[in-house]
């Protein structure tokens, strides 16, 4: 993609094209535009079905700390309808997102009134978000692995000893990612900039650390007294057969 991005009228790569358009951008002056449409669809599609897979995804964690009370509001959104949906905890996700998502209402426009060059801020920051939420996912038990050493339990499939240098660069390779990923997308984004506005603030770091800092208030001055761990809705005889099954074979 960077080496298939097209020069400009002075000679030199037209980054100023390629932040307004993105990949289509590169796709339509390096392709034309039956083979950029063809190709964005199938981008498209595959973006389709991910947003589908984190809906999926995200329901079903809802779900899961609700049943264990985790969340506010845990019994509306731990509570099944006739099909064993958890319809609220659905319902709860989506309305999240789209209000997340309600930015992307601002037209965002870097260039002229003649020779307009729109930018789509909110979709940089909302895939942001995402990407950075699910790395720190990751990195969370990476570092953990790494931190505990041999005390760690591993299960049948690790890395072996090899955590010792691998956890690390992980770790490191997330946050280096997580960082770029909250840099602003265009210099209006920057904070005393004279053509500073919200409108072209990259606002994934906003809400990814606003969302640490008021988890860690709540569990700091709540949470943590009250909170006792997963529900176990298994009955301990039956998880100690499991593994003593996985243990023979």
């Amino acid at each position: 993609m960077t080496f298939a991005i097209p020069n400009g009228a002075d000679g030199l790569p037209d980054n100023a094209g390629v932040g307004g358009g993105g990949v289509a951008y590169i796709f339509v002056q390096s392709m034309g535009s039956h083979w950029a449409t063809f190709v964005l669809f199938i981008s498209a599609s595959a973006q389709f079905f991910c947003a589908t897979s984190c809906m999926t995804s995200a329901s079903r964690m809802t779900f899961a700390f609700s049943r264990d009370g985790a969340i506010p509001g845990s019994k509306r959104w731990s509570a099944l309808n006739s099909k064993r949906v958890p319809a609220n905890a659905v319902m709860l996700v989506g309305v999240v997102a789209a209000i997340v998502t309600l930015p992307a209402l601002i037209k965002v426009n870097i260039g002229t009134a003649d020779a307009p060059l729109i930018i789509p801020v909110a979709f940089y920051a909302v895939t942001s978000i995402a990407v950075i939420g699910l790395y720190l996912a990751f990195a969370i038990p990476i570092y953990l692995r790494w931190r505990h050493g041999e005390n760690f339990d591993v299960g049948s499939w690790n890395n072996g000893s090899k955590y010792k240098w691998m956890n690390p660069i992980a770790v490191a390779e997330i946050l280096i990612v997580s960082i770029v990923l909250m840099l602003p997308v265009t210099p209006f984004a920057v904070p005393f900039h004279d053509g500073f506005a919200w409108k072209y603030v990259n606002y994934a770091p906003i809400v990814t650390v606003g969302a640490l800092i008021l988890l860690a208030i709540w569990w700091s001055t709540s949470a943590k007294h009250w909170f006792k761990g997963p529900k176990h809705t298994i009955d301990e005889a039956v998880l100690e057969a499991f593994d003593d099954k996985l243990t023979a074979d």
